[in-house]
């Protein structure tokens, strides 16, 4: 009578049963594991990734159209090796064309630079141009204020795109405004003005070199002439018109002193002009001396790479970015680096110039003492010789000196043609601002990420069990047959049995063959014979049990079975108003031993062989009479009579009915709502079934909506073309 000592055995069998996959030559499964489950979410959820793409490029299209026309206006300019080079007091080591990419650095860094942009401000009179930035009620912004001073440099830095093309010399000035002719005066007026400022710094630091190589040549001049002076007077007063003084040992070592006092004293003045221009020119005029320190090279470059990054940020994000902080910090500690070995050149550079000094007083001291020999000798030729050899002396220094400083004039003149420009800013006619193509390219993105994001979010928390892989793989069951979703006019028990049995098929074969499908599934369900007492069972109300177990009953009957029907639920009755008996003694009236079964089942009109108990008036302990020996008594005397027997009890969870049924019957049919059935509800009710002994056959999905993502798989077009036009043409 009863089945449930095996239906954990049996379930787990008919589920592991249900999950085997057919092996395919030269398919591991692997792909279609993967690609099936996502072609499901993307026919679910597609629609809003879509939606989402849709939106994403509607947004883009707004910010296009709401953005302010702006226009970007570009001149280039090349940076020369500095052809001064060749004209240089004395060309310092280290300094080749590899530090060409360090200049062009460099001179990025000074185009970005606030007093450059300053200069530009003025030059063009931004600060009154509205263009440019809105004026406060008209009147032109106070460039005496710093505050002030700031903001106009900040934004029109901001307005500037400076960059290297490529691995070129050649820089590129791009200028943003809202007016195409103002994007124009900009980059060309920076790129002017910082023509105009490296000319003017290179120029001046240059002649302050040069003034101080004067002063120094009007000593050796003075010089000069009183060596001449002496070197006449001596051959006067001595009368060395003839002599030959070259075998003279003296002689010979005045005039090897002499030549070391010139080069000494050459040697001390370079050094000493060389410390002047450390300390009076600015970094960009001694960019040759600052490489020829490693430590500085690399304290420069990182400096100059730093400024740069800092703007560009400054530029993308605004001065309030937090990262902004950080760079400032380092790009002070950089600074202060170089402070410290800039100092530590020009310390170096002073003893060079104390070692030239020492060295050039030794000398002296040395030549003064050979001078006193000579004249203590009272050799005649010696001093004719000193004489002459001071004069040559004198006067080598003198032109040498002479000569360096006309070079350097011309090193003052040269400073200007390091900077070429390539190419003028022309007026653009397109506006760079806003990129339309650009805009919808992120919106799109960002739209499609949003969508596919809240989609998997949505998927995630979608606990419902829709599909046939959902249910069995979460309840460790099959389905048995998926009842499609139809009008509630269409679910009276007559109506099904008249489309069942018609020749013409109509949308309601559909159902009907889904319940034909559950039938072949029941009777091959055990071996031997198919369980006979089978309970029609749910986890929660309106999920159409009743209207299957009505269906079911009627699906069996038309096969040619001999069905009882038995409405067992005492709370909610409604098989008496689904076959239209009305309110009449039932289960309930047998139970409590008022009415025996005989008297209470009834034959439906519709069908002879399918029989009908109602649930008869409601008891008041409806558990206590499905659970009672009556019950147990009825079904063993009942059993003989029937081929089937189909229980509609009350849902499982609601309340204990189901469960204490379930160790009355044989098998029992779990109904899950398509879209409504969670799934830790769902398993609950299974739980509470198998503790109380019940053998699950199978669960039911009712009310499938067949052109779901989950069924169209299965239900799809041909399925409808084969009950369609053809069948009812009879084909």
């Amino acid at each position: 009578m009863n089945h449930s000592s095996n239906s954990g055995s049996q379930r787990e069998t008919a589920s592991s049963g249900s999950t085997i996959q057919p092996t395919i030559p030269g398919n591991t499964g692997v792909d279609e594991a993967i690609l099936e489950p996502l072609i499901q979410f993307l026919k679910k959820r597609g629609w809003m990734i879509v939606a989402a793409l849709v939106v994403g490029i509607v947004v883009g299209e707004v910010v296009n159209f709401a953005s302010v026309r702006r226009y970007t206006a570009m001149a280039q300019i090349q940076i020369v090796p500095d052809q001064s080079s060749q004209f240089r007091i004395e060309q310092m080591p280290g300094f080749s064309d590899e530090d060409d990419a360090e200049s062009i650095d460099t001179a990025i860094s000074i185009l970005k630079s606030r007093s450059l942009a300053l200069e530009t401000v003025r030059s063009l009179h931004l600060d009154s141009n509205p263009d440019f930035v809105p004026l406060k009620q008209g009147r032109p912004w106070d460039l005496s204020v710093p505050a002030i001073r700031d903001m106009l440099a900040g934004g029109l830095i901001a307005s500037l795109e400076i960059n290297r093309l490529g691995h070129t010399s050649i820089i590129q000035v791009r200028a943003t405004a809202r007016k195409p002719a103002l994007a124009t005066l900009i980059a060309n007026t920076l790129v002017d003005n910082y023509i105009e400022w490296t000319f003017r710094d290179n120029y001046n630091s240059t002649a302050k070199v040069s003034k101080w190589l004067e002063l120094q040549l009007k000593d050796l001049k003075s010089n000069l002439v009183k060596s001449q002076s002496n070197i006449a007077q001596l051959q006067q007063n001595l009368g060395f018109y003839g002599v030959d003084p070259t075998n003279s040992v003296i002689v010979s070592n005045l005039q090897e002193l002499n030549k070391q006092v010139a080069d000494a004293e050459a040697d001390s003045l370079v050094k000493e002009a060389q410390l002047r221009a450390l300390k009076s020119s600015p970094p960009d005029v001694n960019y040759a001396a600052a490489f020829a320190d490693p430590a500085m090279k690399d304290l420069t470059l990182r400096l100059a790479q730093l400024e740069a990054e800092s703007s560009s940020l400054s530029q993308t994000y605004g001065p309030a970015y937090p990262g902004l902080k950080a760079l400032k910090a380092q790009i002070d500690q950089t600074k202060s680096s170089l402070k410290v070995a800039e100092h530590a050149q020009i310390v170096r550079a002073e003893k060079d110039l104390e070692a030239a000094q020492n060295n050039e007083s030794m000398l002296r001291n040395l030549l003064k003492t050979e001078e006193g020999n000579a004249y203590s000798k009272d050799s005649k030729g010696a001093q004719y010789e000193f004489a002459k050899r001071d004069y040559e002396a004198n006067r080598t220094l003198y032109d040498g000196l002479q000569e360096r400083l006309q070079e350097a004039g011309i090193l003052a003149g040269l400073h200007s043609t390091a900077i070429h420009i390539v190419d003028n800013a022309d007026v653009p006619t397109i506006p760079s601002h806003p990129r339309k193509r650009f805009n919808l390219a992120i919106g799109a993105g960002i739209g499609f990420v949003f969508g596919l994001i809240v989609a998997l979010v949505l998927e995630a928390l979608d606990t419902n069990l829709k599909s046939v892989t959902d249910i069995e793989e979460s309840l460790q069951m099959p389905v048995l047959a998926a009842i499609p979703l139809v009008e509630t006019e269409d679910l009276k028990p007559q109506t099904f049995k008249e489309h069942a049995v018609s020749k013409g098929m109509s949308a309601w074969s559909k159902v009907a063959e889904s319940l034909r499908g559950m039938r072949t599934s029941i009777l091959l369900s055990s071996p031997g014979s198919p369980p006979k007492v089978i309970m029609i069972t749910s986890t929660r109300p309106a999920e159409g049990k009743s209207t299957i177990a009505a269906l079911s009953a009627i699906t069996f009957a038309l096969n040619g079975a001999r069905v009882l029907l038995i409405d067992a639920d005492l709370r909610r009755a409604s098989m008496h108003s689904k076959f239209g008996l009305g309110k009449v003694d039932g289960l309930s009236s047998v139970l409590s031993g008022k009415k025996s079964a005989g008297d209470v089942i009834v034959e439906w009109r519709e069908l002879a062989n399918l029989h009908i108990m109602t649930a008869g008036p409601i008891p008041p302990l409806p558990s206590e009479l499905l659970g009672s020996q009556q019950m147990d008594e009825m079904l063993v005397a009942l059993r003989p009579n029937y081929d089937f027997i189909f229980i509609d009890t009350p849902p499982a969870i609601a309340v204990t009915d189901a469960s204490v049924l379930g160790r009355l019957i044989d098998a029992a049919i779990l109904i899950v709502r398509y879209g409504e059935a969670h799934r830790h509800v769902t398993q609950r009710c299974v739980d509470l079934l198998d503790r109380s002994g019940t053998h699950i056959l199978g669960a039911t999905v009712n009310a499938v909506n067949l052109k779901a993502p989950e069924y169209s798989e299965y239900y799809g077009r041909k399925f409808y073309e084969y009950y369609g036009e053809r069948d009812l043409n009879g084909k």
